[in-house]
């Protein structure tokens, strides 16, 4: 079930932690080795950045993940989503194999329609 608020913003926080840190865009960027566009769309929630990228950003801000994610975590968009992977949790492997493959199938055929 989608949710009107069920994506992740962190564009805020990443924000106000690099300005508390009194670092500049281009600062954050020679740091973590990356482009200034990509730190400002971070920070506007154009994109929500690979984990490793998040990762360095705490480590740089000196800020938990915990923190970063809090709103996601509270919301009701998490709360369905623990629940799914509870249930997956619960299915025998063999159903496991089914919805895994079909994971795999749906994700090639939406990468080839993009």
């Amino acid at each position: 079930m989608k949710h009107k608020n069920d994506k992740i913003e962190i564009g805020k926080k990443l924000k106000e932690a690099r300005i508390s840190c009194g670092l500049t865009q281009e600062e954050v960027c020679e740091q973590i080795d990356c482009a200034p566009r990509y730190v400002s769309a971070l920070e506007t929630n154009q994109t929500t950045g690979s984990i490793s990228l998040i990762l360095k950003l705490c480590s740089l801000y000196n800020i938990s993940l915990d923190y970063l994610y809090s709103d996601y975590l509270k919301s009701e968009s998490f709360s369905d989503d623990l629940l799914k992977i509870n249930g997956y949790l619960k299915l025998n492997e063999y159903n496991r194999s089914i919805i895994e493959n079909n994971i795999m199938f749906l994700n090639k055929l939406q990468s080839k329609n993009n």
